[in-house]
């Protein structure tokens, strides 16, 4: 993940959290994720993902940014894609980085096969509008869902399967307007932020177009 640095093994840590407060970490993480709204904002997302990677060095020498000058915004780094990035697709971005750790706990983890075949398949079947419902439909049951649970509201929906190398793929929607459900505006397969694993239905670049000639 972009948000990984090597931080100096004489670097500070905490004191260890014990068995009780991870659980409770990481029951906080879980339900700010996917509701942000109900707890402040995005800024505790961050925080979270310190206290836990503070238990957790990774053997490799990296963690998740624990000093504030130094990690990465989430939300700066998606207006490469989308001007004006909603609370719900930043937030994926912070589910996308606990599901590499195994810190994000899932409703639903897809078979292997089912995974693959998403991933094989998302690029050219988001090449015509979809809906929320064309999703469930295709794809069954998220993982996780970013967001208003409302089918019709604007929101990001994840799948992953329990293998934390396979990245979570993600679909971002728009409210509904005039369709039966959320729209589709774009989704990610893979882990590369900047990378052909982004694609937009034509709604979502006609609706990204839009937004971008309002910013100037």
């Amino acid at each position: 993940m972009l948000s990984l640095r090597s931080i100096p093994p004489t670097a500070r840590r905490r004191t260890p959290l014990t068995n009780a407060e991870r659980v409770h970490v990481l029951d906080e993480f879980n339900s700010a994720v996917r509701y942000p709204d109900a707890h402040g904002g995005l800024a505790c997302l961050p925080l979270f993902l310190d206290s836990l990677a503070e238990d957790e060095a990774r053997p490799d020498g990296t963690r998740w940014i624990v000093d504030d000058n130094a990690r990465l915004d989430m939300a700066a780094l998606l207006r490469y894609c989308f001007p004006q990035p909603e609370v719900h697709v930043v937030a994926a971005e912070y589910g996308a980085a606990a599901h590499e750790r195994g810190w994000l706990r899932l409703d639903r983890a897809l078979r292997t096969d089912e995974y693959t075949s998403l991933v094989e398949t998302t690029e050219g079947w988001a090449e015509t509008d979809r809906t929320f419902d064309d999703v469930v439909q295709v794809y069954g049951r998220p993982s996780v869902v970013f967001g208003d649970q409302d089918p019709r509201s604007a929101k990001t929906l994840g799948y992953a399967s329990d293998d934390r190398t396979a990245p979570l793929t993600v679909f971002h929607f728009d409210g509904a307007g005039d369709a039966p459900s959320a729209r589709l505006l774009a989704f990610r397969s893979g882990d590369d932020l900047f990378g052909a694993s982004m694609g937009f239905t034509p709604f979502g670049d006609a609706v990204a177009d839009e937004r971008e000639r309002h910013r100037h």
